[in-house]
Formats: structure tokens, sequence, C-alpha cells
């Protein structure tokens, strides 16, 4: 049976609050499945940057704009506080514990041999009091370009790596990027057979105020259809999902990080939402 790659975005609300289960998790499935599946983990850390900016006596930054998402205002505190969430502390701390459960994890971010190249966006457009207003001095980006030769090679000799999100801009600068749009491009760019994005629900509900209304299975002609009816953070997360069946992946599972075992239920138990091009 040849071998299933998965890419799995981590986002920091979840290292925040499960992360033994998930490492526990990750245990399990190199321990007893690891001729089945190879893992590649993509992380965030928004609540991590929340911290260490007020560790800075500095506030987050959000804005809605016009499209109706919230957005962070990456400045150049923010982007500092972003460097040391997303390549220091939340990078080496699931290192280290992969590292104890003798899982050889290879941790790193987007801008270590440019393996995520993004565009900045130096200005964003947000709504203050109901005008517009673009606010500059942003070091967020979107990415447009994977490198695999670095994976590839960890991959090969059966390291984890371990990805923070962040990337080079085409000027040779550190951005933020969106976790989950750089986990779909690494997982097209790796040609990876399944990507798996935990969050904080069990999925796509038709209804979000009914939990009996979770989606099972779903295809991308559909699920374009039910954008409008999804809100914040799942919004972005269908995005993101369709983004990555476009680019090539073959399969998406949407479902909660914070259960006892979230990766192994999305692989072996059918659970969460499966999103196809089918």
């Amino acid at each position: 049976m040849l071998e299933m790659l998965v890419v799995i975005k981590i986002g920091g609300a979840l290292i925040a609050k499960n992360f033994e289960n998930v490492i526990q998790d990750i245990r399990n499935i190199y321990s007893n499945y690891s001729e089945k599946y190879s893992l590649v983990l993509i992380h965030g850390g928004g609540p991590q940057i929340n911290e260490t900016l007020k560790k800075m006596n500095k506030e987050p930054k959000y804005f809605q704009t016009p499209s109706g998402f919230t957005t962070r205002y990456t400045d150049q505190e923010a982007i500092e506080a972003a460097i040391m969430s997303l390549g220091g502390i939340n990078n080496k701390r699931l290192v280290e514990a992969l590292q104890k459960c003798n899982i050889n994890a290879f941790g790193f971010s987007g801008i270590d041999g440019i393996v995520i190249e993004a565009e900045r966006k130096d200005k964003i457009l947000v709504l203050i009091n109901g005008k517009r207003i673009m606010k500059r001095g942003e070091y967020s980006g979107k990415v447009i370009k994977v490198s695999t030769p670095i994976i590839d090679f960890l991959l090969q000799n059966k390291y984890l790596p371990i990805i923070g999100s962040l990337a080079k801009s085409k000027e040779g600068e550190i951005v933020n990027v969106d976790g989950d749009r750089a986990a779909s491009f690494i997982a097209q760019a790796l040609k990876a057979d399944i990507l798996i994005s935990l969050t904080d629900v069990k999925g796509i509900y038709r209804d979000f105020n009914d939990k009996n209304t979770i989606i099972k299975t779903i295809n991308t002609v559909q699920l374009e259809g039910l954008l409008d009816n999804l809100e914040g953070g799942m919004k972005k997360k269908a995005f993101a999902a369709l983004e990555a069946l476009k680019l090539g992946v073959k399969k998406v599972i949407i479902y909660s990080g914070l259960t006892e075992t979230p990766i192994f239920d999305a692989l072996e138990n059918n659970l969460g939402t499966v999103i196809t091009n089918e």
C-alpha cells in the first residue's frame, strides 16, 4: 500500500487549548499508521502573537474589511511578535513535544530556504466608523509560491516537517501569511493526498445554530453555493479549502481539533466535513 501524504493545518488557538491531545494523536499515527500516512504540519499562532504583543505593552489591532472579514493589522511591532511566535515559541514547542515522543520533528518557518514566497500587502483597506480607510505599513502577505525541495528531503529522510506560517516577500522581508492558505499551497506543491484543516467546530454546518446540520460530504460547486451562509473563521477556511481543491489537492477535511484524537478521527473515522471536486 502506498503511503498517503497528509498536510495538517493547526491554528494557534488549538495549540493553546488542546496541545497534549494533538501531540499524542500524532504519536499514535506515527506508532501505528506510519506505513499508511506521512504527515506535514503547518501552524499559525494568532493568540500567541497577541500574548507577545501584550508582553511588549502593545495592543493587537484588528479591523473589519469592506468584504466582511476581520483582519489583523500587522504593523512593525506585530510582525516582530509574529516572528517570535511563529518562528519561535509555537514552532519549537511543537518540535520539543514531538521529540519527547521520539518523533524526529524538524521545525522552521516559510522564510527559511524561501519555502513560502508571498506578495507583501504593504497597505490594507479597512472600515473605521463606517468609512473606508487605507492603513499603510502592513507586513502581511498573499502566498504566491511554495518551494518543496527542503520539505521533500525531510520527508524522504523520515523527519516530520513543522512549518510556521511566515513567508519571504519579493523584496526579501518577512511577512505573516494566512495559515490556511499557506497549507493549501503547500499541499498543492507537495501533491498531497489529503489536507486536514483543524478548527474549533466539528465541520461545516448548513445552519450554524443547529448542530444536527453538519455536512458530511460536499463538493466544490455545492460549497461555493453555501459561502454566503458561512461566517467569520469558517468562511475563511471554506475559501482556503476551495483554493486547495482548485490547485489540485484531492481532498480537504475540516474538523474540530478540540477532540481527543482529531487527526485520527478525520483520517480513520470519517469525521468532519469532507470536501472534494467530485
